[in-house]
């Protein structure tokens, strides 16, 4: 799997994650699974063959185009030649171009003049294949959701794209090269994939899951405001206006989970509404929720086990003086009721 530089992405913790699903829940490969806040989509690619069905939902457009590849897009040879066919594309100055590389009307460093024009040349290729019908909706985001991935592995950014390098880094002076997302042939067709708000799956008519996984934001850095290029590639729209120096989507998506006067009733509104046998949560130490206000929404729902994990901070992250943090996975059996809450501490599993 070729996955996004993500804050909170699960790729190191995905093996402890599956220890804990498979220690709290029988049969698992007889059960439905939501990942409710997908992102990157590891959780959910990966845990593919442990369960019976694997649905995804994310509100941000580059993470749903990004889980539609990965839980609805069998790789095959045609796609193969697709992908050869646009590492050969000729280069065009396009939106990426004009918008996220230094030229004589714009100052932002995000790519190299090269490497956005040739994202230029591919994002427009898959949009004129798809529109004439060379390519079906499938081919389409597959191949728009490797781009995705693939030119992050040259922005010249720290981490996120809240702001671009002064000077560019070794890695973003490589040549960009389109590289498939990822080369699994046997995806369940049955898995579903969604583009809304968490909070629609706490309504009433919401469909029920057997496991619903919540990896919610946990700080008050907007996932949509970090991530806005990725955004802009996605939907690809010479008439969204960008704003700023760091070149923001007008009226980015802004998220109640990150808001510290929201997020205490918007989390315990979402939890108490999820229709499911078991819920896990994933949350960090240094989240906007204390884990008392944790413990008060989550003992309402069911039985309750914390399991609590030691790691390395992001790389972002690590010139402050604390290195580590813990994240928290929260496991809820719905069809227990308990006032205790057993708390274990574990080992990362590499």
């Amino acid at each position: 799997m070729n996955t996004l530089n993500y804050i909170g992405c699960k790729h190191t913790l995905f093996n402890t994650l599956l220890g804990v699903f498979q220690e709290n829940i029988p049969d698992m490969k007889k059960l439905s699974f939501l990942d409710l806040f997908a992102g990157t989509g590891t959780v959910g690619f990966n845990v593919q063959g442990y369960t019976k069905t694997c649905d995804a939902n994310d509100l941000e457009l580059y993470s749903y185009i990004i889980n539609f590849a990965l839980l609805k897009c069998n790789y095959n040879q045609e796609l193969s030649e697709l992908i050869k066919k646009c590492n050969e594309l000729t280069m065009k100055e396009g939106l990426i171009y004009s918008n996220f590389s230094p030229t004589e009307t714009c100052k932002r460093m995000f790519f190299t003049n090269d490497n956005a024009k040739k994202a230029d040349a591919i994002r427009e290729f898959i949009q004129t294949e798809y529109k004439e019908n060379r390519i079906n909706m499938y081919q389409f985001n597959f191949l728009l959701a490797s781009l995705l991935v693939s030119i992050d592995k040259v922005a010249n950014t720290s981490a996120v794209y809240g702001a671009y390098l002064k000077s560019y880094k070794a890695s973003a002076l490589k040549p960009l090269v389109l590289k498939p997302i990822h080369t699994k042939t046997d995806i369940n067709p049955e898995n579903t994939v969604y583009n809304k708000l968490a909070e629609v799956f706490s309504e009433p008519d919401a469909k029920q899951y057997d496991i619903i996984y919540v990896d919610p934001p946990y700080n008050q850095r907007q996932y949509s405001g970090n991530y806005s290029p990725l955004n802009y590639i996605a939907e690809y729209n010479k008439d969204i206006v960008l704003k700023g120096k760091t070149g923001l989507i007008e009226n980015y998506n802004k998220s109640k989970f990150s808001k510290k006067t929201d997020i205490k009733n918007t989390f315990d509104s979402l939890i108490g509404g999820l229709n499911c046998k078991y819920l896990i949560i994933s949350y960090n130490s240094e989240g906007l929720l204390t884990m008392d206000e944790f413990k008060k929404i989550l003992v309402k729902k069911g039985a309750v086990k914390l399991y609590i994990i030691k790691y390395a901070k992001f790389k972002a992250q690590q010139n402050v003086e604390e290195k580590y943090v813990e994240e928290y996975l929260w496991v809820v059996n719905t069809s227990i009721k308990s006032s205790l809450i057993e708390e274990i501490e574990i080992e990362l599993i590499k």
